[in-house]
């Protein structure tokens, strides 16, 4: 059953209609479709110096832990590789290639932790400040630096 305040609210909506077609501009929407290409250089210099700065950490730790090829650290899917080869992790080719795989890197990511474990311990350091990692940016900068320095 239909309420007259519906039923007058509807013909005057109808009405209104014609008005509204007969318009000269109709507004337009932003297409959002194409993605914005604008780049923040102060997101790329950071990105860039922390990059710097955690492979020189690294190439200082597997330079104590004896690695032969240490500077590897400065190239990104080799410094994973020398990663695991530090850490004396068997197929370390293999757990480079894993941790691009979706799901599976979930595993190979154990496993590089177990590496760091590892680390810590040819390096005679507690294991206990891979927790330090639970604090973000400077929490990973502690760790490397007092692995690699002290």
């Amino acid at each position: 059953m239909l309420d007259i305040s519906t039923l007058s609210l509807a013909q005057s909506a109808i009405s209104l209609l014609p008005i509204i077609l007969a318009q000269d501009t109709v507004p337009t929407i932003p297409d959002t479709s194409i993605p914005q290409t604008e780049v923040n250089p102060a997101s790329i210099i950071g990105g860039l110096i922390g990059y710097l700065i955690g492979a020189f950490f690294c190439w200082k730790i597997y330079q104590k832990c004896g690695v032969e090829k240490a500077w590897f650290a400065w190239i990104p899917i080799l410094g994973i590789y020398i990663h695991f080869v530090a850490g004396d992790q068997d197929n370390p080719i293999l757990w480079t290639i894993l941790v691009f795989i979706p799901c599976i890197n979930i595993i190979a990511i154990i496993w590089g932790i177990k590496a760091w474990i590892k680390i810590c311990q040819k390096l005679e350091k507690s294991p206990w400040l891979l927790l330090l990692w639970l604090i973000p940016c400077l929490g990973t900068l502690i760790f490397y630096g007092n692995l690699a320095f002290y």
